[in-house]
């Protein structure tokens, strides 16, 4: 690397983001909490995951600590209809399963849903059929709408539902 512009700059991304944040007031809480993929448990410090190395990516939605914060660059399936990812939520349990997994799904051109990713009938991890447009339980075959609410059983109780907000940059979900 030779110097430390690379360090320099993701500093400055981080601070900005941090001062938009402060700024710019709009859905939901205050600060931005990390989110990590089920399978692997890793952890996003946020750090560098603006909208692409050539530009800044201001949010136009409010963040705090308990949002999850989804930007394009580094889920970049949720830039797709039918697009969705299931991503840890700290500090999240579902009310069901007592869960810390969100499924976030791209359900319409801009439209986006955050559900509680647990089955309500045995907890399993449910996941989107785009084609079909539903929540599927692999587990006992549970279906679910994109409102979180049973469309075939042996679940009886509804996925919980969550704020979402999104802008050009990312997709935030605000959990109780």
């Amino acid at each position: 690397m030779g110097s430390c512009d690379e360090c320099r700059r993701g500093l400055l991304k981080v601070g900005l983001a941090g001062a938009a944040a402060l700024l710019v007031p709009a859905c939901g809480g205050a600060q931005s909490a990390p989110a990590a993929g089920p399978e692997d448990g890793g952890e996003n410090d946020g750090a560098g995951d603006d909208a692409g190395e050539g530009g800044a990516c201001g949010t136009t939605c409010t963040t705090g600590a308990k949002t999850l914060e989804l930007t394009f660059a580094k889920y970049p399936q949720l830039e797709k209809v039918g697009g969705s990812v299931v991503v840890r939520a700290p500090g999240y349990t579902d009310p069901s399963c007592g869960l810390d997994l969100v499924i976030v799904v791209q359900s319409a051109a801009g439209k986006y849903v955050a559900l509680s990713a647990g089955c309500t009938h045995a907890c399993c991890t449910v996941g989107y059929n785009a084609s079909r447009t539903e929540l599927l339980c692999p587990c006992h075959g549970s279906t679910y709408d994109t409102g979180g609410q049973v469309t075939g059983g042996p679940a009886r109780k509804a996925l919980q539902n969550l704020s979402v907000c999104s802008d050009a940059c990312a997709v935030y979900v605000t959990y109780p």
